[in-house]
């Protein structure tokens, strides 16, 4: 009975305070919904528990009676009429106690109808011990039990009923000595209630170190309610601040786009008039010239094919900014690979005296996975950057291999030159868009200082890394390490099928579908120059016509035209020759060098793309891929 309300209460506390927070999803700090769950435990603990536990209390009285009966007397006078007066009165004080908790709560206004019944328990109890003391005064020791049932409540309770209890004690102890004075053994009973007394002051004395463990859980939970209400306030901020760099990325990328966009159509713009400008050159470099122009015309030349270089350089760079760039891994013959990187280099050193040399690991692998186009990029801008720098000397090309697995290979790829070095205050900026290690206005050589920057950045996406020791007047150490995997058991990549060609020179049939006057007409001349038969045509929609009227052997088309646009032009020219069989050769002429545009001429139904500006060697390296016939070749007079 007494004990159930400690119980009840402690159930609540043990089931809040043992439960790790994480791993209880109701765990929360937010006021409101705690003081609902207090009210709600508060409802269930008077109206549920309390009445419930005094129900059970009660019922262990009335068994405590009943054996201490059945142990002093016989079977036959089993039970008593006073046990079954007393068994009585305590379930009829027990119902009625439940009724008034369960019905009584929250109706009976400022009176606390447990503490009322607290101290009833207590007269109800001293009938008990009427009973039950006949057989041992001990069991005066239970009435204890209402100082322990309340301090869970606070020191001050308990100290109260510690009182109560002992003066109701004396008192019944004075009303048994004068109604039964042979019952009154006041030795014995003043000896009781004195260590009843000392034992409850110790009791509420532990009530004490429990209420201030209490006053301080309250106080922490106070403490974490402030520092929740603190974290959500900062929440809201960086949420707030989430939001504003949320919008400023996709302002960014905005931008960003918007940067890229205008690149890729500053590139396609300029492509254009290059072609103009590098095919006239070289148009013109075929002509009867003096020595003076010829060079004034290679000079020319020269000069543009350096721009359209920068051109590509500043896209590159745009599309890696932007994280628009793919790699397109292929199986790569490594050897070969540096093998051209050195012949691209080799053709633009211009008689400088400079020796080109490669060292390449004798345990390379045949083939590596690996970007081709990309990794010869590198390796390019690295040689090209050495050439550069280096007056007389070397530069040297060296692959070699630093780790190796069955799977994969830790590779470097080192230039080595004899130039003029770097100071060591420019290293670390050396990799920096637009910056050389000389920046000042007289300097002696000229660039843009994209090729180490772009260098750098397509090693992060392989996920590599570039690294460079340098000696002024002592030379330069550039090198690249990947990890690469094996290609053992891949195919090499399937090309486009070649056709034989012949030795014999014949007419071509070509049509050259441009809208663009300059390109038409250089590139026009290119064909003609080359022995080629050419028609011409400014739109789509007469690409289609005249491929109707006449069989090509090969179309050049445009991609961007008025009326109809190359790509529709390719798909309706596909579409017919479905009906009427055949297969006209269509190669692709465009000024777009972003692979997406690439892919799709393809995708349309194009055999082939050349990217703009295109050389008269171009046109026939494609001729004879695809027609198999062999053109004549354009030499500088």
């Amino acid at each position: 009975m007494m004990l159930g309300n400690r119980h009840a209460t402690r159930g609540v506390c043990v089931n809040r305070s043992t439960t790790p927070p994480e791993l209880d999803a109701s765990f929360t700090l937010d006021e409101a919904v705690l003081a609902q769950r207090r009210a709600a435990a508060v409802r269930r603990l008077k109206t549920i528990q309390i009445p419930a536990m005094r129900a059970i209390g009660f019922v262990i009285l009335c068994v405590i009676a009943a054996l201490q009966d059945w142990r002093r007397g016989s079977a036959d006078s089993f039970p008593q009429p006073d046990l079954n007066w007393l068994v009585a009165t305590n379930l009829a004080y027990a119902v009625a106690a439940y009724a008034v908790l369960r019905f009584g709560h929250g109706r009976s206004g400022r009176v606390d109808l447990s503490l009322l019944l607290f101290h009833l328990d207590v007269l109800v109890w001293l009938v008990n011990l009427h009973h039950l003391e006949r057989s041992q005064l001990f069991f005066a020791y239970f009435l204890l039990v209402r100082v322990v049932d309340q301090v869970g409540d606070g020191f001050r309770r308990a100290l109260y009923f510690c009182h109560v209890v002992t003066a109701a004690y004396l008192a019944y102890s004075a009303w048994v000595s004068f109604q039964q004075p042979a019952l009154a053994f006041w030795p014995d009973r003043l000896g009781i209630a004195v260590t009843m007394y000392l034992l409850g002051i110790y009791l509420t004395i532990t009530g004490l170190a429990t209420e201030r463990l209490r006053n301080r859980t309250r106080q922490a939970v106070r403490t974490a309610r402030a520092l929740v209400e603190s974290l959500n306030q900062k929440a809201d901020a960086l949420e707030a601040q989430a939001a504003e760099l949320e919008h400023a990325r996709q302002h960014a990328e905005q931008a960003n786009l918007a940067k890229s966009q205008f690149l890729a159509v500053t590139s396609h713009e300029i492509r254009t008039p290059m072609n103009g400008i590098l095919g006239a050159a070289e148009l013109l470099m075929a002509t009867p010239l003096s020595t003076a122009q010829q060079r004034y015309v290679q000079i020319a030349h020269r000069s543009a094919t350096a721009l359209l270089g920068l051109i590509d350089d500043v896209l590159d760079l745009s599309r890696i900014e932007a994280g628009k760039l793919t790699l397109n891994v292929a199986s790569v013959d490594l050897r070969a690979l540096a093998a051209d990187a050195l012949d691209l280099v080799a053709m633009t050193m211009r008689d400088k005296p400079v020796r080109l040399t490669s060292h390449v690991a004798a345990q390379l692998p045949p083939r590596v996975l690996a970007d081709p186009l990309r990794l010869r990029q590198m390796l390019v801008n690295l040689l090209h950057n050495a050439v550069k720098f280096t007056e007389q000397g070397t530069v040297d090309l060296q692959v070699t291999v630093l780790a190796e697995t069955p799977q994969s290979l830790h590779l470097r790829f080192s230039v080595l030159d004899t130039g003029i070095g770097i100071p060591a205050d420019k290293l670390s900026s050396i990799f920096d868009a637009f910056t050389q290690a000389d920046g000042s206005t007289t300097r002696r050589h000229g660039g843009s200082g994209l090729g180490l920057t772009i260098g750098k950045q397509l090693a992060d996406l392989m996920g590599g890394q570039v690294q460079v020791e340098s000696k002024v007047n002592v030379g330069s150490h550039f090198w690249i390490e990947l990890e690469l995997q094996k290609a053992a058991g891949v195919e090499a990549p399937i090309e486009k099928p070649r056709v034989d060609v012949s030795e014999t020179l014949v007419s071509v049939a070509v049509l050259l579908a441009e809208d663009d006057l300059v390109n038409r007409t250089v590139i026009g001349e290119m064909l003609r120059l080359l022995g080629c038969d050419v028609d011409h045509v400014h739109d789509g929609n007469a690409a289609c016509n005249a491929t109707t009227d006449k069989h090509y052997d090969i179309v050049f088309m445009d991609c961007h035209m008025p009326v109809m646009d190359g790509h529709e032009a390719t798909r309706r020219i596909r579409r017919e020759e479905q009906q009427r069989g055949g297969h006209t050769v269509i190669v692709a002429l465009t000024a777009d060098s972003v692979a997406s545009d690439l892919q799709r001429c393809i995708e349309s139904g194009m055999d082939d793309v050349l990217t703009k500006p295109v050389s008269s060697t171009q046109l026939s390296s494609t001729i004879a891929r695809w027609t198999g016939r062999r053109t004549h070749p354009i030499t500088p007079r």
